[in-house]
């Protein structure tokens, strides 16, 4: 008879199936552990769960951290979320899309957020839920992404991962974006909007390029005629090297006045201020060669003042507001740095009156800089004033702002975050439970899930633009 019930047990425990285990000391802390392994987008498998090799871990986390769509995953282990006393049922602690939403809280930042909770059966917990909350820009196919990795792919844990990385990036479009073409009316105060649209923009920025060129035009004039005697002072020589480079800078010296006397917004600026950024680049190569040396690289101007001439070395300076930093400058302003003295700067003075550094002049003084500090093919030095760079930035945005393209960007932006806002409270009301697909599935409203967080919620969501739930 002995033999006979051992031989039973041991059949029952090839058989049955492993028993759920206990409740998790603290689903909540565990949860916070988890959002503390994504600050940034990327994978997190925990290290109980063993369907992945480091392998597939490493090449899931390189696709989500390159996705359109910043996307957050977390592999857990049913068990550590696990609420039951009883070691023959499971009851997690949060439900459906509510485990990705649990997730989000605890990061703070808007994106798509996925939690594939590793179990032996859908029966012990096992299931993917994904959720994207953001209140602007794009919607993604995240409750499609789920459903197609789990009906593709499960219980194949690096193959549902791709297939849900792949389709979660891809923008769901407002039924607006593709509907039929507009009717004849219609397009016409379409194009009519556009173009007035286009018009306002354009005399919004020449009327700012304007101001600009007032202020900078006298500066590159004074700075023309100066540059126009220092090259008429140059001695002849039959050496060829030295009479092209003469020629060249001469050259561009007379296309920066050409272009200056035409000038008619910033790109006039910039490229005249290259051009003379060039001359003084030449009149330095011409020194080299009539000392006998190799012609020098490229550097950009120095910092302190454009006029004279490229840079030689580089001084830590601090202005009277800011931090220390690194500054690129020519020969003489390094000996007056060495030397303890104040740096010559070139100063600017504004209707006020007041004379202050050219780079604290405001964007006024931006394609002064920018033509300075381009070296000619597309490419910029890095000018080292932060609040210069701020300056410009914020300058082009506005001018981008103005554009028909932007507003209507703006627009479908606003119009789309409303549709899925109202989409959202529409489907709040159809089912608070389970409720049967075409396809037989199972999922769960995260309305409903989402009043029996345990804790760890955000105080304010932002909104829900697409999830989804199901178990395998």
């Amino acid at each position: 008879m002995k033999r006979l019930l051992g031989a039973f047990a041991l059949v029952a425990a090839s058989v049955l199936p492993a028993l759920p285990a206990h409740a998790a000391e603290d689903p909540d802390a565990y949860m916070s552990t988890v959002a503390g392994h994504l600050g940034d987008a990327g994978i997190w498998v925990d290290p109980d769960v063993k369907e992945l090799s480091p392998a597939e871990v490493s090449q899931l986390d390189a696709a989500a951290k390159s996705a359109a769509a910043p996307i957050r995953i977390a592999v857990i282990p049913a068990e550590k979320i696990n609420t039951s006393d009883s070691g023959f049922s499971v009851n997690l602690a949060w439900e459906g899309e509510e485990i990705a939403d649990q997730l989000y809280d605890r990061v703070g930042v808007e994106g798509v957020y996925a939690v594939l909770v590793d179990a032996s059966s859908e029966s012990d917990g096992r299931g993917f839920h994904a959720v994207q909350r953001a209140d602007h820009g794009p919607t993604y196919h995240v409750g499609d992404a789920v459903d197609q990795a789990v009906d593709c792919c499960a219980p194949d844990y690096e193959d549902m991962l791709g297939k849900f990385i792949e389709r979660a990036q891809q923008v769901d479009k407002p039924f607006y974006i593709d509907a039929a073409p507009y009717a004849g009316g219609a397009a016409g105060l379409a194009g009519l909007w556009w173009g007035v649209s286009a018009l306002g923009a354009r005399r919004a920025r020449r009327k700012d390029e304007k101001e600009h060129l007032e202020l900078t035009k006298p500066l590159l004039n004074e700075e023309i005629i100066a540059l126009s005697q220092q090259v008429s002072d140059l001695p002849t020589t039959p050496d060829p090297q030295q009479s092209k480079l003469s020629k060249d800078v001469l050259d561009a010296v007379e296309k920066a006045r050409h272009r200056l006397d035409e000038a008619e917004g910033d790109d006039d600026v910039q490229a005249v201020t290259t051009l003379l950024g060039s001359a003084r680049y030449g009149l330095v190569c011409l020194d080299a060669v009539r000392a006998r040396k190799p012609i020098p690289e490229p550097t950009p101007p120095c910092f302190f003042d454009p006029r004279h001439g490229p840079s030689t070395a580089s001084v830590e300076w601090q202005p009277e507001r800011g931090a220390v930093r690194e500054v690129q400058v020519c020969a003489a302003c390094k000996e007056r740095a060495v030397a303890g003295e104040e740096p010559q700067v070139r100063m600017v003075e504004q209707w006020s009156g007041n004379l202050r550094p050219y780079w604290m002049v405001g964007e006024k003084m931006s394609a002064y800089i920018d033509g300075y500090w381009s070296q000619g093919d597309e490419r910029q030095w890095w000018f080292p004033d932060d609040d210069a760079r701020r300056t410009r930035d914020q300058m082009r945005a506005r001018w981008r702002s103005r554009r028909p393209g932007a507003r209507l960007g703006r627009w479908s932006s606003d119009v789309g975050s409303s549709v899925s806002s109202w989409s959202a409270s529409s489907g709040s009301s159809d089912s608070d439970g389970w409720s049967s697909g075409s396809s037989g599935r199972r999922r769960r409203s995260s309305w409903s899930s989402r009043t029996r967080s345990s804790g760890g919620g955000s105080s304010r969501r932002s909104s829900r633009r697409s999830g989804g739930s199901r178990g395998f």
